[in-house]
């Protein structure tokens, strides 16, 4: 059964005038136009659609069947029309993107927040998830786009993924705490308070304090404060001995203001690796293109600010204070 959107068009045009030549006149056809439509559309269907035996035309009960549906498919279509045109424009449509918390905090919610102000009558859902559970919303097609820590999955079957940022990360406590006495903080000197922070990747989980957990299935790393909320991180470690891990324009104010301060510890492992996750075989709609565009451009301006900052908090480390950026803990 094949036919074309315009054949119930031109049907529905003789029903509703009973006559080829208004229904032509209405159409901007021929006549004789207009009726070679009307048996084309009866061919592919192999029935007869309109009782031509009668002075007005009237349908068949094929043609009543038909014609029922026709308007519902008319409209629909039209609507589909619509939405195609308006979502090439970004001025409606919908995006569901998950986030692991860092790479959010960092350029998401702002790439969400000026998509949103460019383009208001997007629909968008936002998910904050562990990373690990970015991966799975994609793979089951939960969401268009994953944005979150990609070191495990550079060679995932499946997913394309592309790396977005990369900054560095530094351990930080709260003013005065026992480890900022010190002239030089070694692995040991870390183990000895509790760290609180999300579950750290298994590419760099045996290089963290030895007082965490090591999850037997992933191999990433359980903190004994576990905590999925950046927010609570900070408030936790402002109010105890507990430290936890940030890149340095995330406490910038804190740092600032003395409320926290950086543990002097840096190494060139002590990174952020995350980026887009997408299903290869799945296409990106216009909203999710254009989200990606603006959270590149937003890391291009975090990745400088970022290193800047760093640099500044370190400066006045003494050397014995900072560790060799290649240990092993094995």
């Amino acid at each position: 059964m094949h036919f074309k959107i315009r054949q119930l068009a031109h049907a529905l045009a003789v029903w509703r005038h009973g006559s080829f030549r208004r229904a032509a006149t209405e159409q901007n056809l021929s006549q004789p136009a207009l009726s070679r439509s009307i048996q084309n559309l009866e061919e592919s269907l192999g029935v007869l659609l309109f009782d031509r035996q009668t002075t007005e035309i009237t349908p068949t009960a094929f043609g009543k069947a038909l014609l029922q549906r026709a308007e519902t498919i008319l409209i629909e279509a039209a609507e589909l029309e619509r939405e195609m045109k308006l979502l090439k424009g970004l001025d409606v449509g919908r995006l569901s993107v998950a986030m692991g918390v860092y790479a959010a905090e960092l350029s998401g919610n702002r790439g969400v927040a000026e998509l949103l102000r460019a383009h208001p009558g997007l629909q968008i859902r936002l998910q904050l998830r562990n990373w690990r559970d970015v991966e799975t919303l994609v793979r089951d097609r939960q969401v268009d786009i994953g944005f979150g820590e990609i070191g495990h999955l550079m060679d995932a079957p499946g997913l394309r993924v592309e790396p977005v940022g990369r900054h560095e990360v530094l351990f930080f406590c709260r003013a005065g705490h026992p480890l900022l006495a010190r002239d030089a903080v070694s692995e040991d000197d870390l183990d000895a308070y509790p760290f609180a922070g999300v579950p750290i990747p298994s590419r760099v989980a045996h290089l963290f304090p030895r007082n965490c957990r090591i999850d037997e299935t992933s191999g990433d790393l359980i903190p004994p404060i576990l905590v999925e909320d950046l927010t609570a991180m900070r408030t936790i470690v402002a109010g105890t001995d507990a430290f936890g891990l940030a890149s340095p324009v995330q406490i910038e104010p804190w740092l600032r203001s003395g409320e926290l301060a950086a543990v002097p510890f840096r190494a060139s492992w002590l990174r952020l690796d995350y980026g887009f996750i997408f299903l290869a075989s799945r296409s990106l709609a216009p909203a999710a293109e254009a989200f990606t565009t603006l959270v590149r451009e937003i890391e291009r301006e975090i990745e400088e600010t970022n290193r800047t900052l760093a640099d500044e908090v370190f400066r006045e480390v003494k050397p014995g204070a900072c560790i060799h950026p290649d240990v092993d803990r094995t």
